[in-house]
């Protein structure tokens, strides 16, 4: 397994990123809100190793001033893909996210970093638990659809844009047409902040949430684990 320290994280292009994440991703879909786009290149070989996006979706303002009130615009952003190569194993993404909030510390107004755990795959967040990230509780996710492919499909979003119609007919039916065979996934969404501003973080404290341990699916050690076995 490759040494985690020779892990660096600077600026790419949003098409490079965009590319990187539609390879390599689980979910295979790019955000359409991303600004920031990082790439995390192994300096001993020179090549690219992961990525990791952040942008704001039509849910990001809401969900991060219900917490933090007091906050505006680049103050906060939504982390919306992370990816990084497997080659090196254990404790790679809890490295690298720190390093990005250093990043994010040291050269720019950010003070706080949203994401959510869970979604199209029920997993409660072990890698921001271990990455020091506060939890402020969990919402039902029924949005993706997993087709037969082992893809997944955010329904929602065909729904918004009017793909279909969808009056009247049932979510699978629709699903169906657009996806071909599969299911529903019905999953939790796990939300966390990361306070970078160290006043925010000593506040936030005071009202989170204990870690949630219920998901059946969940990042460990850079590997899915199902059912808490593996």
């Amino acid at each position: 397994m490759n040494d985690i320290k020779r892990l660096i994280v600077r600026p790419i292009t949003r098409k490079d990123a965009k590319s990187v994440v539609l390879k390599n991703h689980y979910m295979k879909t790019f955000p359409v809100g991303s600004v920031i786009h990082l790439g995390i290149f192994d300096k001993a070989k020179g090549r690219i190793a992961g990525v990791a996006v952040f942008g704001y979706s039509s849910g990001t303002d809401k969900k991060v001033l219900s917490v933090v009130s007091n906050l505006s615009k680049p103050e906060y952003v939504e982390m919306q893909r992370l990816w990084i190569s497997d080659d090196f194993g254990h404790n790679a993404e809890s490295y690298v996210l720190g390093r990005v909030m250093s990043e994010f510390k040291n050269n720019t107004k950010l003070k706080v970093v949203f994401t959510h755990a869970g979604g199209c795959k029920n997993d409660c967040g072990i890698v921001y638990q271990s990455s020091s990230w506060l939890y402020f509780g969990k919402e039902t996710c029924n949005d993706f659809y997993k087709t037969t492919k082992g893809e997944y499909k955010n329904i929602i979003a065909s729904l918004k844009f009017g793909r279909v119609k969808a009056k009247g007919r049932k979510t699978d039916d629709i699903a169906r047409e657009l996806f071909g065979d599969g299911s529903i996934i019905n999953s939790y969404r796990y939300n966390y902040l990361y306070p970078i501003h160290k006043g925010i973080r000593r506040r936030l404290e005071k009202i989170s949430l204990p870690y949630p341990k219920d998901s059946e699916i969940f990042r460990k050690n850079q590997r899915w684990v199902v059912d808490g076995a593996g």
